[in-house]
């Protein structure tokens, strides 16, 4: 056998094994939102944690935590993020879901108003929006209203309109008049001074955000899987707090190059279960 054919069969092998390898990461689209709690799946897949414990995860975003809940249930994701107040409204319909971990006790959250709201008591008799009723941000906007002197369900009007750019875009336009917003679509807003009526962040609110989520039936079917994802989960919470740096360039990405002054506070919030 001469060289140049031992050079091919060598290569040929070496290529045949990365690929086994490669095949060997079990793929699951987790899913996200815009909210910086997200943040641990992010930094394990930037740095290679899922795929050190055998998994390619895909954050996929979801339009909120009712959608979110749905996906798993219905089998068509077997993880995923989503807020504790999601999860709850499902179990409390029957529904077989289960929550695994969570990041933080609370998110940076804001009440933002259209810029000719002068007080929380003009908030009355007008409309707000929430992706979807029972989801998070809706859990949050009652939350904020409730700071302010305003019940969110008997004075105001609920729209659901999806997602948050959909929340964003109605803010803008003034088809809603308030909303309450995570930090990465809060941001444009406080630089043009619109009205902040509420920072959650100064309450003591406890809201497990981003946890995540199964259900009980896949991590009895599947247990290795499941122990594999929150290995590779708790490894980048740890990351987290180890390496300031990575995680401050990879939130800049999550919200498009801007510097996040919160971030401490979020860093700090991190653990592994609650």
């Amino acid at each position: 056998m001469n060289i140049a054919r031992i050079f091919f069969i060598v290569v040929a092998l070496l290529l045949s094994h990365r690929t086994a390898q490669a095949q060997e990461l079990r793929r699951i689209l987790y899913g996200v939102s815009t909210s910086i709690s997200h943040l641990p799946v992010w930094v394990g897949k930037d740095a290679g944690l899922f795929a050190k414990n055998g998994l390619n995860i895909e954050p996929v975003q979801i339009r909120g935590g009712a959608v979110s809940t749905m996906a798993i249930m219905s089998g068509q994701s077997v993880l995923s993020g989503v807020g504790a107040g999601s999860v709850v409204a499902a179990r409390v319909e029957g529904g077989d879901i289960v929550l695994l971990a969570c990041p933080a006790d609370l998110e940076p959250v804001y009440l933002i108003a259209r810029p000719e709201i002068k007080s929380a008591a003009e908030l009355k008799g007008k409309a707000a929006g929430v992706t979807r009723l029972n989801s998070s941000i809706h859990f949050y906007l009652r939350s904020a209203l409730r700071m302010v002197g305003v019940d969110s369900d008997k004075e105001m009007t609920l729209l659901q309109l999806g997602g948050s750019a959909e929340i964003t875009t109605a803010l803008e336009g003034g088809r809603i008049a308030a909303a309450a917003l995570t930090i990465k679509d809060v941001l444009p807003f406080m630089q043009r001074n619109w009205p902040v009526l509420a920072d959650l962040t100064k309450s003591d609110l406890v809201y497990p955000s981003s946890c995540v989520t199964s259900t009980r039936a896949f991590v009895k079917a599947d247990p290795k899987t499941v122990n594999s994802f929150l290995n590779a989960y708790v490894s980048a919470i740890q990351l987290i707090k180890k390496d300031q740096k990575l995680a401050e360039r990879i939130v800049d990405q999550m919200v498009k190059g801007k510097r996040i002054g919160e971030f401490e506070q979020v860093r700090g919030s991190f653990c592994p279960f609650i």
